[in-house]
């Protein structure tokens, strides 16, 4: 339930299977928050245990229930092509059990344990997505719940561009509706918006000021470098605008570019400029 409050706290405890010994504490990236917060507000405020905890529900499911995170996930396209026109394509990574089962040999590294489903709720550890993907999914929440194929080709032409003759016009497939609860969608975009405007919000200090209303929600995924010989942070921010009636998305990634608001928020905020002939 989008609106139910969740405790959101410097760190997340699991413990060992039926025992009170702790097996690992997941730490927020803000050590000093202890707040309940709702869906909106987690997601403004980039509340990592609040989607922790979230995980961990989705791991302790039934197992006849199968892995209902990763299937919402699929059906937002992570995890395959995204059909666009030019290729090829990297179809990332979205991690399931029967994966762990087909990659690793080892019985250890064939568990799908609690930490699994916990990092996948705010999109780490074997995760990996594209921007494009990204982008397609920011369409979703902008259009109000339709999928789309993106394609940069519009129609190939031949002669004079003043007055050409079109070979060839492109016809993408149609956005496929997945039929989504408004009610929660619209929760999502309330959290999109929040982010941006309100006082705590992720990347309010980068848009706040913008005069056309953008929503949108910063990202930081680790990447393992062998110069560094450390994980570091790349920075993401995608979002749409204007929020009530979007006619962009923009996702920006800087690779080791440190959190969301540090470069690609400022980033995707030249591309709202340029597209809407405004100054923040």
């Amino acid at each position: 339930y989008p609106y139910e409050t969740i405790p959101c706290t410097a760190g997340y405890t699991v413990y060992k299977e039926n025992s009170y010994v702790v097996d690992r504490v997941f730490r927020n990236w803000n050590p000093y928050v202890d707040a309940a917060m709702t869906l909106p507000t987690a997601l403004a405020q980039s509340c990592d245990t609040y989607f922790y905890r979230l995980g961990h529900e989705f791991y302790r499911l039934p197992e006849d229930r199968g892995q209902p995170l990763q299937k919402w996930a699929r059906l937002f396209g992570f995890g395959q092509a995204t059909g666009i026109d030019v290729g090829p394509e990297n179809t990332g990574l979205l991690p399931t059990i029967k994966w762990r089962h087909e990659t690793y040999t080892s019985q250890i590294d064939r568990l799908w344990k609690p930490g699994d489903s916990i990092l996948l709720a705010i999109g780490q550890k074997d995760l990996a997505v594209t921007p494009l993907q990204m982008a397609r999914f920011y369409a979703l929440l902008a259009n109000g719940g339709k999928l789309v194929t993106p394609y940069v080709m519009q129609q190939v032409e031949r002669g004079d561009p003043r007055s050409p003759v079109v070979l060839r016009r492109n016809n993408p497939a149609p956005p496929r509706d997945l039929g989504l609860d408004q009610t929660a969608l619209a929760a999502v975009r309330q959290g999109l918006w929040e982010a941006t405007h309100t006082t705590l919000g992720t990347s309010a200090g980068i848009f706040g000021s913008f005069p056309v209303d953008v929503s949108g929600k910063t990202g930081t995924a680790e990447k393992w470098s062998d110069e560094h010989g450390r994980y570091l942070d790349q920075s993401w921010w995608c979002g749409y605008g204007p929020s009530e009636n979007p006619t962009l998305v923009v996702c920006a990634v800087i690779e080791n570019g440190g959190f969301g608001a540090d470069a690609a928020a400022p980033a995707a905020l030249k591309i709202f400029e340029k597209h809407f002939g405004e100054k923040a």
